[in-house]
């Protein structure tokens, strides 16, 4: 049976030192965040995040945008972003209406301020070893990995993703840790077998229940990076009831890679502060 990774908690004690760093040294980051159309989910990760920041004592900007708005005005708006000494870091809510381009958007952002850690040069500086500070998502993942206070060392991870922005810095971050990483496309016919060596499976299809039993290793650790609606239900990836009785622990939907992402997220938006302004 499963121990479950609390990230919530995690996530509590992170905030908790940002806002005892914010208010000891006077700081005043800034964290301006664009939300375009009226996702529902999108609308609640951006009020989780906005009541976040406002804990710690991070000011948030929101700017909302109409789904029908065109690119032009969205890179438009970024640029005035860039331009304004008041702001430390900028966020653009995904996923974006499809007449967007999510590529070009996250390319516009200033590199200095790209909280999420998406832009190239970022990426880039993260896999030469040279980065100002790590991707939220990643890292506020293996601080949960961290947390089993198991030996991480030498195990095999399999991340079962399609998104290089997503897995390409986390690869980096485990092959630091001396885990050896393979990529899985859901779609892969022999998923099953490559999930099955894993010490560790990561997963982020965004497919409802996709990680059954049968998928994982006696023992593993699966962390579920999936949010998945299913009815009125937020659901990951994995099949939690089956999956649980055969890991050695795992991650909640919700309340483990969300909370630790918006943890990280205002953890960066300090980084970027000191780093620009102090």
């Amino acid at each position: 049976m499963a121990q479950i990774i609390d990230g919530k908690k995690i996530a509590e004690s992170i905030k908790a030192e940002i806002a005892g760093e914010i208010f000891q040294n006077f700081y005043h980051p800034n964290l301006a965040v664009i939300l375009i159309g009226s996702d529902e989910a999108s609308k609640l990760y951006v009020a989780l995040k906005k009541q976040a920041a406002k804990k710690v004592g991070i000011e948030f900007s929101e700017y909302l945008m109409p789904a029908n708005i065109s690119q032009d005005q969205v890179l438009e708006a970024i640029n005035f972003l860039n331009k304004d000494e008041d702001v430390d870091a900028i966020l653009v809510q995904l996923p974006l209406p499809t007449q967007l381009d999510a590529d070009t958007i996250i390319q516009s952002i200033d590199p200095t301020k790209d909280v999420d850690g998406f832009h190239p040069k970022n990426i880039k500086k993260l896999l030469n070893n040279s980065a100002d500070f790590i991707p939220g998502l990643p890292l506020g993942i293996i601080r949960l990995l961290e947390s089993t206070g198991e030996n991480l060392a030498e195990k095999k991870a399999v991340i079962v993703a399609k998104s290089e922005i997503f897995y390409r810095p986390l690869k980096k971050l485990l092959n630091d840790l001396k885990v050896a990483t393979e990529i899985v496309d859901p779609k892969n016919k022999d998923i099953k077998k490559i999930t099955k060596a894993a010490d560790i499976l990561i997963s982020a299809a965004g497919i409802a229940f996709f990680i059954t039993a049968d998928m994982i290793k006696e023992k593993a650790i699966v962390i579920d990076v999936g949010t998945n609606k299913v009815k009125d239900y937020t659901v990951g990836d994995v099949d939690y009831s089956s999956v649980f009785a055969k890991a050695s622990h795992i991650t909640p939907v919700p309340g483990g890679v969300g909370p630790m992402t918006v943890a990280m997220l205002l953890y960066n938006t300090l980084q970027l502060y000191k780093k620009n302004r102090t």
